[in-house]
């Protein structure tokens, strides 16, 4: 694994109109613990597959912010309300770059991802609505709902990808 990472943060990552779909729609999709499985890991939260011009939006929008060509590997809509840390890496085959959107939630700093460096929490991304923060799979991460006073629940979106050389 290599040491250190890079994090990049965009607020407003949607504009106000799809923001405003979104954050009316997710809290009334079905939700299921059957998608996004971490091998071996307890689940940590309940994702429903997002729509194809959603995934296309993202896509587009990352390519052009990073000046890469990404394939998506999966893209989701995710409601979570853990309370433990579960520190992971997603590095894969098919997954090198992957981006989390914040979409509805309480803002606070606790109720984000957590960045983790030689297994230690090293940086925080608080929860702000429409923050899109992306980093490479290679990273250390966990949500970070487990550090808040408030457990109350968050939607979001998730998209791994594999950059295309």
């Amino acid at each position: 694994m290599k040491k250190g990472f890079y994090i990049t943060i965009k607020d407003n990552f949607f504009n106000e109109n799809i923001l405003k779909k979104l954050q009316d729609k997710l809290p009334t999709l079905n939700y299921s613990s059957q998608y996004n499985a971490i091998k071996n890991i307890n689940h940590i939260w309940f994702s429903c597959p997002a729509e194809e011009d959603i995934k296309d939006i993202i896509k587009n929008k990352c390519e052009k912010i990073w000046n890469k060509k990404f394939k998506i590997r999966f893209c989701s809509y995710t409601m979570l309300a853990t309370v433990e840390p579960v520190v992971h890496c997603d590095l894969s085959e098919e997954c090198d770059h992957q981006i989390i959107i914040y979409i509805k939630g309480n803002t606070n700093l606790h109720k984000g991802t957590g960045f983790y460096l030689n297994n230690e929490l090293n940086t925080h991304i608080g929860f702000n609505e429409n923050r899109a923060v992306f980093w490479h799979s290679n990273t250390m991460h966990s949500p970070l709902n487990w550090a808040a006073d408030d457990k109350s629940k968050r939607y979001s979106i998730i998209c791994q990808m594999k950059e295309i050389k």
